[in-house]
């Protein structure tokens, strides 16, 4: 199901019932962020399917396969649809013949990883019982972007209210790349920050489909350090400026920190 449709509370269902019968449940997902999410929305632990599995480059792959099963009776995979093909294939070997396992996730939503798309292909291989939610509840409606997301899905134009009181949904027209770049400096540095009480590093994230160009991501970043970080003194390299309270991004998890 989609966002807003209760794939969350269904867990948690589900972990409340078989907790009471004592079922051993393990929870799972793709990415270190994914599972700290599930973590925190269920108040139980979760993994990423490589701790899961017990990944380790010394001994060569994962310690975990049909010979040294997981020790469950359940296992919960949420955003299922970023497992590939050969992820999928070790996780299953790993699950015991008289486990159930259940796959949650969103296939217009985060594709596969890697190669392969395992999610959709499980689902219209009619092989196993599969449940469809499609119900925006009443707390999710009313986020734009969440009712937005669902008209895309299903063909419709996006509405664009700008003027509706707490919108959380805007469009601004501009073609001219220069004019757009100088209205996202504008949004980041002072209207989003003024209108929503949001702290322009910490709140704020602006994505970009590109890398290069003017409002490309390289460009991106250094325009906003110009605007969010002004000039100090710093690390040069090559034509970059590394500077304290730099905003930076993460790509390794650090489970020690609970970086993810």
């Amino acid at each position: 199901g989609g966002p807003g449709t209760g794939k969350t509370t269904i867990i948690n269902a589900v972990l409340k019932i078989f907790t009471r019968l004592r079922v051993r449940t393990i929870l799972a997902a793709p990415t270190g962020r994914a599972a700290k999410r599930m973590s925190e929305t269920t108040g139980h632990g979760a993994k990423t399917i490589h701790r899961l599995l017990e990944f380790s480059f010394i001994k060569g792959g994962f310690q975990k396969n049909e010979e040294k099963p997981l020790n469950c009776d359940l296992l919960i995979l949420d955003e299922a649809s970023m497992i590939d093909t050969i992820l999928m294939h070790h996780l299953l070997k790993a699950v015991p013949s008289f486990a159930t396992v259940i796959f949650v996730g969103d296939v217009n939503q985060l594709p596969s990883v890697g190669a392969g798309n395992v999610l959709n292909d499980i689902i219209t291989s009619g092989a196993v019982p599969v449940v469809e939610l499609n119900e925006i509840f009443r707390q999710a409606k009313a986020s734009r972007i969440i009712v937005n997301a669902h008209k895309i899905n299903t063909g419709i134009l996006p509405s664009f209210e700008n003027h509706v009181p707490n919108n959380d949904f805007y469009f601004i027209e501009q073609e001219d790349p220069q004019k757009v770049l100088g209205i996202i400096l504008e949004l980041t540095k002072t209207r989003i920050p003024q209108r929503f009480g949001f702290d322009p590093v910490d709140d704020i994230q602006v994505l970009t489909p590109m890398h290069k160009g003017v409002v490309g991501a390289e460009n991106l970043n250094m325009e906003l350090q110009k605007t969010l970080n002004p000039v100090q003194d710093g690390i040069i390299r090559g034509n970059r400026s590394f500077r304290v309270n730099d905003k930076v991004m993460q790509i390794r998890n650090n489970y020690d920190r609970a970086v993810f």
